[in-house]
């Protein structure tokens, strides 16, 4: 009797122990088929993004190509225009404001605002197109301002006056520098910047300011400059680099020759804002791409 049960009991455990591999391996199956198809549907989702992506970069890569060909086009007939004298003035200078529009952010056009202002001098309605020229330099000069997103301090000035200015530059430590004694990550870099207004110029479109450099700091090599501030100096392609590659712009907003005063847009440029034209070392490029990231 007691074999007899001792054989059931190991009957039944063989059964159970036949239906419990039967379940781990439907589970298994089960588990591992699931887990196939997700990483065959996570391959379709990454193989459609990256198929978008593609896409993405070939519509922007074909739009960049074309904006430039049509802009190299443009840019050899406006020229070749604004520089032919036989052209009358008020149509040159609607052909600059087409340049203006299309060229203003990669090409300092300063000599051709020099070029017409000369012209509009010598007609009857130069006051006029002198107007309409400096609105045009003024527009432009607000437009860059707002791409560079600056931070910036008016200033009213009069003639042998003095102001100085504090421009407050984030300095951000990169994760390989380690913070000067005494310093945070994150901390301010202010530069305290001396303006003087040395003159008006008679036709009330320029003024000639000396800037001296870091005046508050004792330790500091001053850095003095005397240079000439103009209606139609715009601030992506008229600036100034500090030695230690931070870099601010002073623009004209209102002149008045008669009472010798003038009215400066003093501003920085952000810590990561690289204008055109200049080329960075390799070092200064690596910080910032590790910065972005």
């Amino acid at each position: 009797m007691a074999e007899q049960k001792r054989e059931s009991i190991v009957r039944w455990a063989q059964v159970g122990a036949t239906l419990f591999l039967g379940v781990v391996g439907l589970v298994f199956t089960y588990v591992t088929n699931r887990q196939q198809e997700e990483n065959r549907n996570n391959q379709m989702e990454q193989q459609e993004k990256n198929r978008k992506n593609q896409l993405g970069i070939e519509i922007m890569s074909k739009r960049e190509q074309s904006e430039i060909d049509f802009r190299q086009k443009m840019f050899g007939v406006l020229v070749t225009e604004l520089l032919d004298s036989r052209v009358d003035v008020r149509d040159r200078l609607t052909r600059l404001q087409l340049f203006q529009h299309n060229f203003h952010d990669v090409f300092n056009a300063r000599a051709l605002f020099d070029v017409l202002d000369r012209e509009a001098r010598t007609k009857e309605d130069g006051d006029t197109l002198i107007h309409d020229l400096v609105s045009l330099a003024k527009e432009v000069t607000e437009k860059q301002e707002l791409l560079i997103g600056a931070k910036s301090t008016f200033v009213e000035i009069e003639k042998g006056d003095s102001t100085i200015v504090h421009l407050n530059f984030k300095e951000k430590k990169y994760q390989h520098e380690e913070a000067d004694e005494g310093t945070n990550a994150g901390e301010h870099v202010i530069h305290g910047i001396s303006i003087k207004l040395m003159k008006v110029e008679k036709h009330n479109v320029r003024v000639k300011v000396k800037v001296i450099f870091d005046v508050e700091k004792p330790d500091s090599v001053l850095l003095k400059r005397e240079f000439n501030v103009s209606y139609y100096d715009a601030p992506l392609t008229d600036n100034t680099l500090l030695p230690d590659k931070h870099r601010f712009a002073i623009t004209l907003k209102e002149t008045n020759m008669k009472t010798q005063e003038a009215t400066l847009n003093v501003f920085e440029f952000p810590a990561d804002f690289v204008t055109t034209g200049y080329r960075p070392m390799i070092t200064e490029a690596n910080k910032l791409i590790e910065g972005v990231q």
